[in-house]
Parts: C-alpha cells; sequence; structure tokens
C-alpha cells in the first residue's frame, strides 16, 4: 500500500514538472518553475561568471599614477581580454534562460480585469521577470567585450519592451556607456541629463550616473565640472573600494586646477581609509608635488624622508626625489630643487614616466634662467621617453626642437671658434697647449690609480675583518647577507671604480655632456679609453691637431661656418626661443664681427623691428639708419622706406605668376620663341622671383629641343652651373649625362633626338608642364572638411613661431577643439601652417576670421608677409602639387569671402 503510495506522488510529481516545463502555457505553476529555474539556475550562473570576469578585469588592471586615474577599470582597453571567456560564458547563459524559459503565453483570464493591477498583469509581453535581467545582463558582458553594437541592441531591447519598468533607466545608462566609450560625449551627456530630470529615476542609480557625468567631463578636460559631478557621486551609496578610488581622483582634480590645499587635504582623507599600500604611497607623493607653496612643508618633507629610509619604498626613490624636489622649488631653493632632481634621475630605473618628467623639470628650470644650451638636453632626453598622451606633449615637443636647433648653430660657433683659435696660435704656443691637455689626462689617471690603491687597501682589511666575524655563513646565499654584498661591492669599486648603472658600464669614457646625471667635466681615463676612433691615442699631439684648419681654405670654411651659424642662432632666440634681448645681442655680435655678411641687412631689419617691440625707439631707429645708409639697395631697406614696398611686392609675384602661367603654355605648344620672349621679360622684370630658375630651365628646354642634342646638353650643363641651388639642378644633371649615356646608338645610326631625349630622362619638370592643360580645377565643396591654411614667405616669417602662437591660442580659446597644427613645405619661398580640420565650412571661417585680427597668433612675426585662408582636402592637394598660390587666394576670396 505504501509502495503504490509512492508510485502515485512520484506520478503527480513528475506530471506537473512535465507540465510546468511547457513555456506554451502559462498558469501559477509554469510561472513559479521558470522564474525558480531562471534565477537560481541559469541567471546564477551567468551572473557569477560575469563577476569572475569583472574581478579579473580589476585584479589586471595597473593604476596608472602618472596620469588622472579613470573611474572606471573598463577604460584600460588592454584588461578586458581577461575577462573575454567569462563573458561569453554569461552571454550563453543569458542566450539560454531567453531562449529555454521565456514565457510569453498570456495565461488564462477569468472573467474581465478590473483593477489596474490586474490590467497590468495581463497586459504583460514577458512573465518570467528574469528574461529582463538577462537581457541586460548580455548587453553588459558584450559592452565588456567590446561589442558595443551588439550591447546597444540589448539595450534597446529593453527601452521598447520594457518602456514602463524601472529596468529601462539601466538601460539607458547602458547606452551612455556605449556612446562615451565611442566618444559621442555629447549624445552620452544629453542621456545623462534627461535620466536625472525623471522623477522616477532610482536613487540608488545616482551614483553610476553622476560617475559618468565625471568620466565624460574629464575626457572632455573639464576638470571644474568633473569636480562637481564627483563629488555628486561621493554623496551616494557606494562601495568603499570606489569611495576610496574616487576621493584619489578627486584630489588629483583639484591638483590639476591648481587647489593645492584641497588636494592635499583629500590625499590626506585617503590615507585615512586604509586603500593599498601602493595608493597611500601615492597620496604621499601627491601631496608634496601639489604642495604650492605658503608655509607648512616641514611636515611633508619629514614624511618623504620617512619613504626614502623605508626598504620597501626602494625603487620609489625616483618618485620620492621628485616630490621633494618640488616642494623646494615651491619655496624658491631652486639649488636644492635641483639636486633632488638629478637624485631623482639618477634612481630612475628605466626610461619610464617619471624619468621624463625630471628631465622636463630641470629644463624647465633652466630655461627660466635663460641657460637655453643647458636646458636643449635634458628636453631631448625627456622628448625620447615621454608618452604622447602627456597634456602639453606638442609643446614639450616644439620647445625640444628649437632648443635642439640652437644648441646645434651654438656648438657649431664654439667649436670652430675654438679650432680657428687653436690654429691661430704660433706652433710652440699649440704644442703647449695639446701637452697641457695631456698632462691633465695623465694627472687624472695617477689619481685613479692612488683611489684605487687605497680602496684596495680597505678592501683587504674589510676581508680580514668579515673572514674574522663570518665564520658560520655556511650554505647561505650570497644576496642574504648584507656584510657579503657590501664587500663585493668594495672588491668592485676597487677594480672598476664607481660606476653608473648603465649599458657599456666597462667604458669610463662615455660621451658626457651637459646632460649628464653627474656632470662630470672631469671624467676619470683608464686604459680602456687611451685608443679613440681612428686608432689615435688621447695622449698624442696628432691626436688634438688633425681636425685644426691650418690652411687658409679651411680657414675660410671654418669661418663661413661660424658666420651662418651665428646668424641663425640670434634668429632662433627671437623666432624659436622668443628671447628678444638675447636675439639683440647676438645679432650685434654678428653684425660687429661680420659686417659685410649677406646676412647683414637681414639681421638689420630684425635689430630695427626687435627695438621696436621692447619700446626701445632710439636703437630702432639707430638700426633703420644703419641698414638704410649700409645697405640701400637691399629689400629690407626698401621695406622700411616705402610704405607701397611690400603692397608692390606682392602685385609683382601676381604678375609673375601670370606671365609664368603664359610661358607654360607657350612650352606646351612648342612656341620656342614664345617661351625664349617670356622668360627674357622674367628675367628682366622679376630677377628676384622664385620663378625666375623655373622659366630659365623651360626656356633651355625649348631651345634644346630646337638646336639638337649636343645643345642641350650644353643648356643643361649652363644651367646646373648657373643654379646650383634650383630644385631643378638634378633634373639638368639628369638629363646632360642620359644624353651621354645615347650617344652609342647615334654612333650606330639610329639618331635618338632631343624630344626622345627628354621623355626617356624621365623629366618630372616636362611632364609637368605637358599635363598643364589637364590640371585640375579648385572646387568648392562646403559638405567636406576643411582646414585652415597660414601661409608664410620663408625667409621673412618663422613658420613654427606662428604654429608655436596658435598652440598658445588654442589652449587659452578652444581647449575643447583637439586641433592638430602641423607645417609644409609649399615651396622654395613658402611655408605653410595647417589646422585641422573643421567639420563645417562655417566653423573654419569662424574661425578664419578670428585669427586674421588676433594679435596673439601674429604676435612676433611680420603679419605683411602672410597669407590666410581655408581650403578643403582636395584643394590642397592640388595647391601642393602645382605650387600655384596665387590662383588658390583669387579662388578663396570668389567663393568663401564675398
Amino acid at each position: 500500500m505504501y509502495l503504490r503510495k509512492k508510485k502515485f506522488i512520484f506520478f503527480v510529481f513528475v506530471t506537473v514538472l512535465i507540465v510546468s516545463c511547457s513555456t506554451k502555457k502559462n498558469t501559477f505553476i509554469t510561472r513559479t518553475y521558470h522564474n525558480l529555474v531562471s534565477h537560481y539556475n541559469i541567471y546564477f550562473n551567468g551572473k557569477e561568471a560575469y563577476k569572475q570576469g569583472l574581478q579579473k578585469i580589476e585584479t589586471s588592471f595597473e593604476e596608472p599614477y602618472n596620469t588622472i586615474l579613470p573611474l572606471f577599470y573598463y577604460k584600460d582597453k588592454s584588461v578586458l581580454s581577461s575577462a573575454s571567456s567569462d563573458m561569453d560564458r554569461a552571454i550563453q547563459k543569458c542566450s539560454k534562460l531567453i531562449k529555454q524559459h521565456s514565457l510569453t503565453a498570456r495565461p488564462n483570464q477569468k472573467g474581465t480585469p478590473t483593477t489596474p493591477k490586474q490590467k497590468a498583469f495581463y497586459a504583460k509581453k514577458e512573465y518570467n521577470e528574469w528574461v529582463k535581467q538577462a537581457y541586460l545582463l548580455m548587453g553588459n558582458a558584450f559592452f565588456y567585450k567590446e561589442e558595443y553594437r551588439e550591447a546597444q541592441k540589448n539595450y534597446q531591447f529593453l527601452l521598447v519592451e520594457y518602456s514602463n519598468n524601472e529596468i529601462r533607466f539601466n538601460a539607458y545608462l547602458g547606452i551612455a556607456r556605449v556612446r562615451v566609450e565611442q566618444n559621442q560625449y555629447e549624445q552620452a551627456r544629453d542621456i545623462l541629463q534627461k535620466m536625472s530630470e525623471d522623477a522616477q529615476f532610482p536613487e540608488e542609480l545616482f551614483g553610476e550616473l553622476y560617475a559618468l557625468y565625471t568620466d565624460i567631463n574629464i575626457q572632455q578636460k573639464k576638470y571644474d565640472e568633473a569636480i562637481v559631478t564627483l563629488e555628486k557621486t561621493l554623496e551616494y551609496n557606494i562601495k568603499k573600494k570606489e569611495k576610496v578610488r574616487y576621493t584619489y581622483i578627486l584630489a588629483q582634480l583639484y591638483q590639476e586646477i591648481g587647489y593645492s590645499d584641497r588636494a592635499i587635504a583629500l590625499y590626506s582623507e585617503v590615507e585615512k581609509m586604509n586603500p593599498t599600500y601602493e595608493m597611500t604611497f601615492q597620496a604621499r607623493i601627491n601631496k608634496a608635488t601639489a604642495y604650492g607653496g605658503g608655509g607648512g612643508s616641514s611636515q611633508i618633507i619629514t614624511q618623504l624622508n620617512k619613504l626614502l629610509k623605508d626598504e620597501k619604498n626602494k625603487e620609489y626613490r625616483d618618485q620620492i626625489y621628485y616630490a621633494l624636489a618640488n616642494i623646494y622649488y615651491q619655496e624658491n631653493k631652486e639649488d636644492k630643487a635641483f639636486e633632488n632632481y638629478k637624485l631623482s634621475l639618477q634612481f630612475s630605473q628605466s626610461e619610464s614616466y617619471q624619468k621624463a618628467m625630471s628631465y622636463l623639470a630641470i629644463g624647465d628650470i633652466l630655461l627660466s634662467k635663460r641657460q637655453y644650451i643647458k636646458a636643449a638636453p635634458y628636453y631631448d632626453s625627456c622628448s625620447m621617453i615621454l608618452p604622447q598622451d602627456y597634456r602639453n606633449y606638442s609643446e614639450v615637443m616644439a620647445t625640444n626642437e628649437n632648443l635642439k636647433a640652437l644648441a646645434n648653430e651654438h656648438s657649431v660657433v664654439v667649436t670652430q671658434d675654438s679650432l680657428l683659435r687653436i690654429a691661430n696660435m704660433s706652433k710652440p704656443e699649440r704644442n703647449a697647449f695639446v701637452d697641457k691637455i695631456i698632462a691633465d689626462i695623465n694627472q687624472r689617471e695617477r689619481e685613479a690609480r692612488e683611489r684605487e690603491a687605497i680602496q684596495r687597501e680597505q678592501s683587504r682589511m674589510y676581508a680580514q675583518e668579515f673572514g674574522s666575524q663570518n665564520q658560520k655563513l655556511g650554505g647561505a646565499w650570497y644576496f642574504y647577507n648584507d656584510a657579503v654584498v657590501q664587500l663585493g661591492k668594495t672588491e668592485f669599486v676597487t677594480k672598476w671604480g664607481d660606476r653608473k648603472l648603465r649599458d657599456n658600464w666597462r667604458f669610463s669614457q662615455m660621451n658626457q655632456n651637459d646632460w649628464d646625471v653627474q656632470n662630470d667635466e672631469n671624467p676619470q681615463s683608464d686604459s680602456l679609453a687611451t685608443e679613440t676612433e681612428g686608432n689615435f691615442n688621447i695622449k698624442s699631439r696628432d691626436f688634438y691637431l688633425k681636425d685644426l684648419p691650418l690652411t687658409d681654405s679651411a680657414q675660410k670654411a671654418a669661418v663661413r661656418k661660424v658666420e651662418v651659424s651665428m646668424f641663425q642662432k640670434g634668429m632662433i632666440y627671437y623666432n624659436s626661443i622668443q628671447d628678444n634681448e638675447k636675439a639683440v645681442s647676438t645679432l650685434e655680435s654678428f653684425v660687429s664681427r661680420f659686417p659685410n655678411s649677406e646676412y647683414a641687412p637681414i639681421a638689420y631689419y630684425y635689430l630695427h623691428i626687435i627695438s621696436l617691440e621692447l619700446n626701445n625707439f632710439s636703437l630702432a631707429e639707430e638700426y633703420k639708419q644703419k641698414l638704410i645708409s649700409e645697405f640701400p639697395e637691399s629689400n629690407y631697406s626698401s621695406a622700411l622706406t616705402d610704405p607701397e614696398y611690400l603692397n608692390n611686392i606682392r602685385t609683382q609675384i601676381k604678375q609673375a605668376h601670370a606671365d609664368y602661367s603664359k610661358l607654360y603654355k607657350a612650352f606646351v605648344v612648342n612656341n620656342t620663341d614664345e617661351v625664349i620672349r617670356i622668360s627674357q621679360s622674367i628675367q628682366y622684370s622679376y630677377p628676384q622671383s622664385d620663378l625666375l630658375p623655373k622659366a630659365v630651365f623651360l626656356e633651355n628646354l625649348s631651345r634644346g629641343k630646337r638646336d639638337g642634342a649636343d645643345k642641350l646638353k650644353q643648356y643643361m650643363t649652363s644651367y646646373a652651373e648657373m643654379y646650383p641651388d634650383s630644385e631643378l639642378y638634378d633634373m639638368a644633371l639628369r638629363i646632360a649625362h642620359y644624353i651621354d649615356t645615347v650617344r652609342v646608338q647615334t654612333e650606330t645610326g639610329n639618331e635618338v633626338g632631343a624630344e626622345q631625349i627628354l621623355q626617356s630622362a624621365d623629366s618630372e619638370s616636362y611632364a609637368q608642364e605637358k599635363q598643364q592643360d589637364e590640371r585640375k580645377e579648385f572646387v568648392y565643396n562646403e559638405d567636406a572638411e576643411h582646414f585652415l591654411c597660414i601661409i608664410v614667405r620663408s625667409e621673412f616669417v618663422n613658420a613654427n613661431r606662428i604654429r608655436f602662437n596658435l598652440l598658445n591660442y588654442n589652449l587659452d580659446y578652444f581647449t575643447n577643439f583637439n586641433f592638430d597644427i602641423s607645417v609644409r613645405e609649399l615651396s622654395l619661398h613658402h611655408n605653410m601652417v595647417i589646422l585641422e580640420r573643421f567639420d563645417e565650412v562655417s566653423q573654419a571661417i569662424n574661425y578664419y576670421e578670428l585669427i586674421t585680427y588676433s594679435d596673439e597668433v601674429f604676435e612676433g612675426v611680420e603679419k605683411s608677409f602672410t597669407y590666410q585662408c581655408v581650403i578643403n582636402q582636395h584643394n590642397l592637394d592640388i595647391l601642393m602639387q602645382y605650387k600655384n598660390l596665387d590662383e588658390y587666394l583669387s579662388f578663396f576670396q570668389e567663393n568663401y569671402i564675398q
């Protein structure tokens, strides 16, 4: 009887189970079954896989303390792959839940529903409460797999199917996250704004909402707004770990905008929250770097010194010394700051961000002291390792290039002057000078040997003491015993001296310069360094005499190098470094030493301009009169004496281009007489035009085609001698050389004409002229992306100066735009500063109108030698190919301005 009863109960249970498994019927039993199985089996397993994936991402994530920490771990895309398999499992479980347990069949209705609750129940599209959670979880898993389109599909489904359910807010947050990762910040901001204004938005989601707001603000570098939204985030119930990180980020944001006291207070709060040791350490370091002066530094310095003594911080000593240096610098103790910055470099074990910052800090100190030559190597070292996402990366790179150019010119002047000075000594004086250098080397070697002897004796005594006191070391590992390590270090120093930890450490005579941390002026010498390049012995006179300019021609060459570099140095001070006083002193020295130089008129012109900028009007007038009296025929004198000179120059340039265009057409149709006539006219009317070599080249080609191959060779050879600096110089020589190579064919009876020679020589210029009638036209397209161009006359204006001004201008007025600014060479006498890019032509025109009247953009340059325009990519390609500047400027005026 009992057995029959058990069988009956089992039968009923199996029957109920089979019935409840069906998704075609919607009863209390089927709803309960599907909800239970979905929740505690499939969804639970999917959620656990998702959580495991998040844990792996968090574990793999390394905090980038050298920049503002990201609010979310998923910002580091490199760690997301660690969770890929877990997210796949979560997606698989969610798909299974939706496929097997979605319950959309309507329940049997008993009578007409009367209450709102009954009506809502029978109006449902889905009766399994965990299906919507599965869609949300699946969307989140796709998000962490960076499959944003799939993630958005799931979020959109929730918005459509559950438009009145609270889960819609989670979906909106998900879509906002996707928008942020796709750099669609304004769309994401609109979604968050809409949700924050919704009265039904759940309070528990406000923390995530404001965190997303903060992320957008940080990405757009709106740090003031980021502080406001992050402080709101911290008001809501968030996890302790997130609260610690967010407080640290808030401190970083305050430090970024210069609120030092508030930043330091927040870093102190972080320390009290019991974070990881690394975050505690970084908080203490940042308290020092945030310090802005005004007292109260002693406690921070004491804390940093304690960190230095702690063995756990051995690998962080570079950061600690850097932080100490910052405090001393803020307190105007530059010597101590300099010393600690150098210690930071000394203890940097790799090419790290910290090392770049230390190089940059020292470079900035030297720059502030106007010690540009000493600053150059520090900036150069910084540029090698500075990450491209550093906020002022472009400015650092531009400063480095300017300092490098200055240092190169300075090196030429100093080196050649030194060689000339020694070369002009009498032979006995020269030999005595060299012998003193050799004697100094010998003296340093003797001192080194004496130090080594003392160290050797100290090592021997230490070894005896160590041997008597350390009999019980047994098989202990070498590095576990400090005494043994110290003995090894002493023996190393005895043998090799105190070498730095670096590649090729055995060589003590490595090239050293101003940027060496130790800045040794007298590096030790040893036997490994007595032989140098070319097997010259540094203790022989020949080694020092081999490069001296002892002949007249060599001395003239050395003096010419000094002349050119000295002038360039003065112009770099003015155009690139923007130190007017140094520019004046350098150019004054230049004109004093080289009064008849070809660069003297330019030097006087800029001495006049700089004096005006310094409000020294009497000196400006003095330089103006010197220029006019000593170089009355120069263009620079004309520029100062004739108010219409610049307008006349522009008119002449335009007319020269028009004449050259006619010459093109005559050349294309083989009208040799017309080519010669127009070319002669250009040579007479525009002797300074950059088109002159091109006109002469076309004239010689036309004459050569008419007069035969022998004459063509003669014309090309003559052209190369007349215009050695022309861009067509190589082409002329190539044609002349090709004529010789085909003479064998001529001798065998297969005569080759000049026309064939020109075609076979692959003359690029010739081909260009042939295609003149097929030249592409400029096209106005308001829907295309546009660039702003500032074209400058390169002999009058430094394009890099304008680029630098534009960078500063954009930092002041267009911080929300990530403009890219580059410099290109348009022609021999024209450079282009290109700012890109604008999505709409109206934006480009608005920017054009702003900078046209901006003194900031054209500060330090002669604006009359510049042209501004807006251009699209198609037209820029044509301009770069055909160099038809006047033609485009006319096109620009007609289509964009008028």
